[in-house]
């Protein structure tokens, strides 16, 4: 199938459009705007947990709007979705306080995955940076971010600063 998933009144999010072609995921546009590989996995994470929202597929053929295509197959995304959602969860008591300060360390490999690829250059700097600002600058949300650090310091890629 071909076609356009809409999602409205989802928590915290007005609206969003799945774009679908050939059982892979090629955009979201999320408030009118597409999000990157990063905020794409944080918007399933949430969408995992949404106890709310309206749906509506619309079967019709489209050009791909983005200008990155995510390119993901469908099986895939939600065999992700719910194995990553429990994961989460089970270290929800775990989490870092969402102020407290992370810097890489000397293990870390920047180009080794979309999350320090895009928090990196904050998390580079000498005092850090915490969940709540990155997931300001990264417009994701902060308990995603609180689990991406909790898994990286898991790792020693990062360790609190100070």
């Amino acid at each position: 199938m071909e076609g356009i998933l809409e999602l409205w009144k989802l928590p915290r999010k007005r609206s969003a459009q799945l774009f679908i072609k050939r059982r892979k995921l090629r955009c979201i546009k999320e408030n009118g705007h597409f999000l990157d590989g990063l905020q794409a996995k944080a918007f399933f994470a949430e969408l995992a947990t949404a106890s709310s929202g309206v749906f509506e597929f619309n079967a019709r053929r489209f050009r791909t709007p983005c200008e990155t295509p995510l390119n993901w197959p469908l099986d895939k995304i939600l065999l992700t979705i719910f194995t990553q959602a429990d994961e989460r969860q089970r270290h929800m008591d775990a989490l870092p306080d969402p102020e407290q300060r992370f810097r890489l360390t000397r293990l870390a490999n920047v180009e080794g995955s979309l999350f320090l690829r895009a928090a990196g250059e904050l998390l580079q700097r000498e005092e850090g940076a915490s969940a709540s600002e990155i997931a300001g600058q990264l417009r994701l949300p902060v308990d995603q971010v609180r689990y991406y650090l909790h898994k990286l310091a898991e790792r020693n890629k990062v360790s609190p600063a100070g």
